[in-house]
C-alpha cells in the first residue's frame, strides 16, 4: 500500500511561522505535522512507499525527512508552481507515482493513531473520513449521505447557499482511502482531463464531487469522533491542537 501526502501549500494564515518554515513542518507539542504523519503511517507496517508532494520550501522537507522513513521509501513531487495552483494540481503531479491501494492525505493535519485505523478500515473503493460538523468550528469541504453509508455528494465551501443544510453535513477530514482501481483507472483520469482544460487552481474534491454524482462508483464515509483530529489553518487552531489530548 501507498501513501500520498499533499505538502505543497504556503500555509499563510500560518504566517510569520511559514516564513521559516513549509506549513507542514510546523510542530505540534514538539513534532512537526509531517513527521507525525509519517511515525503514525509507518506504525501501519502496511505502506512501503509515501509519495509527499512538496512545493514552498521543497528543500527544508526533503533534507529533514530524507528518502526513507522507518521502512518506508520517500518519493518526491514537486510542485513549482504552488503559488499559482491549488491542491487539484498538486494530485495531477503524483499520478505517476501510485500503483497501488492508497491512502492520501493533506499536511495540515494533526491526529492519532486512531484516525489511520479508521481510514484503514474502510471497504470501499473510495472512502472519505468524515465528522459530524460543527458550524461555529469547522468551514470549507462538506459530504451529505442520505443513508449514512454512501456519500449522495461533497459540496465545497463556495458552493454551500445561504440556508445550506449543515445538521445533515459532514465534514471532510481531507483523508482517504482508494483501491488501485479507483485511483489509477478512473480518478487519475478525471484529474487529468481536469487539469488539462485549464483548471489547475482548483480543488481535487470537485472531481470528487463529480465522480459522487454520476454514482457509478462505490464511495462510502468512515465516521471519526470531531475531537480525534485537528486541522492547523492559523495559530488559534495551532493552540487548540497543542491542548488536546490524543
Amino acid at each position: 500500500m501507498q501513501a500520498i501526502i499533499l505538502a505543497a501549500g504556503f500555509g499563510k494564515r500560518l504566517r510569520p511561522l511559514t516564513d521559516h518554515m513549509p506549513k507542514s513542518m510546523v510542530p505540534v507539542k514538539g513534532t512537526p505535522l509531517l513527521e507525525n504523519t509519517l511515525n503514525l503511517l509507518s506504525a501501519t507496517r502496511k505502506i512501503d512507499n509515501v509519495v509527499i508532494v512538496v512545493g514552498h520550501m521543497a528543500e527544508y522537507i526533503i533534507k529533514h525527512i530524507g528518502n526513507n522513513w522507518k521502512g518506508m521509501s520517500i518519493t518526491y513531487v514537486e510542485n513549482s508552481d504552488y503559488d499559482k495552483t491549488n491542491n487539484v494540481y498538486s494530485l495531477f503531479l503524483a499520478r505517476d507515482y501510485i500503483h497501488d491501494d492508497c491512502i492520501m492525505l493533506e499536511c495540515d493535519l494533526y491526529y492519532g493513531y486512531d484516525l489511520i485505523e479508521k481510514i484503514l478500515s474502510g471497504e470501499a473503493e473510495c472512502n472519505i473520513l468524515v465528522s459530524e460538523y460543527n458550524p461555529v468550528t469547522m468551514n470549507g469541504s462538506v459530504i451529505l449521505s442520505c443513508d449514512g453509508i454512501k456519500a449522495s455528494s461533497l459540496v465545497i465551501k463556495r458552493d454551500q447557499y445561504e440556508g445550506f443544510p449543515y445538521d445533515e453535513a459532514l465534514k471532510t477530514v481531507n483523508v482517504y482511502k482508494f483501491s488501485k482501481n479507483f485511483i489509477c483507472n478512473q480518478y487519475f483520469p478525471m484529474i487529468d482531463l481536469y487539469v488539462k482544460i485549464g483548471n489547475i487552481n482548483s480543488y481535487y474534491e470537485l472531481v470528487l464531487g463529480a465522480m459522487i454524482y454520476y454514482g457509478n462508483n462505490d464511495i462510502r464515509i468512515v465516521k471519526i469522533d470531531a475531537d480525534r483530529w485537528y486541522e492547523i489553518d492559523d495559530e488559534n487552531d495551532l493552540a487548540i491542537a497543542e491542548a488536546a489530548k490524543l
